[in-house]
């Protein structure tokens, strides 16, 4: 009987590992221009934000990024600060089987510093160009890990 569910188990984890899998990085961190103007000489400190999103159809890896950026900094503005410097994030997306039905699970740790500016925060993830999305029509099923 052992055996049996020993081929149930080696079975399972070969479906999960056709899986189609992506992994994104922003690469070294970086800070907007218009930011870095208006903080010289202000503390830092560093903060943390990991989300997850299960979407249909496609990813927009763009308008995730940006979810979860204004997740963190909206954590930022109850800690006082106003802007978000030394900014790079992760996203690792798990598609389904095959590519045009199922969902896709995308996580996204964004990591930066927050911290005090005289110019307003321009409200967009740094390194843009690294983020490659998934054709199709997305719709977010959730958010966050319920």
């Amino acid at each position: 009987m052992a055996g049996v569910a020993n081929i149930f188990i080696h079975l399972r984890r070969h479906d999960d590992s056709t899986k189609q899998r992506i992994v994104l990085y922003s690469g070294a961190p970086q800070t907007q221009a218009c930011v870095a103007d208006g903080c010289r000489g202000v503390g830092r400190v560093p903060v943390e934000y990991a989300d997850e999103f299960i979407c249909e159809g496609g990813v927009n890896v763009g308008t995730l990024l940006r979810a979860t950026r204004l997740t963190l900094l909206e954590y930022c503005y109850q800690m006082g600060a106003n802007a978000l410097v030394d900014e790079s994030w992760e996203c690792r997306i798990v598609g389904p089987k095959t590519t045009h039905h199922g969902t896709y699970k995308v996580d996204i740790v964004y990591t930066a510093s927050a911290t005090k500016s005289t110019t307003a925060d321009p409200r967009k993830p740094v390194s843009m160009d690294k983020a490659t999305n998934i054709p199709g029509l997305m719709t977010i099923i959730r958010r966050g890990s319920e």
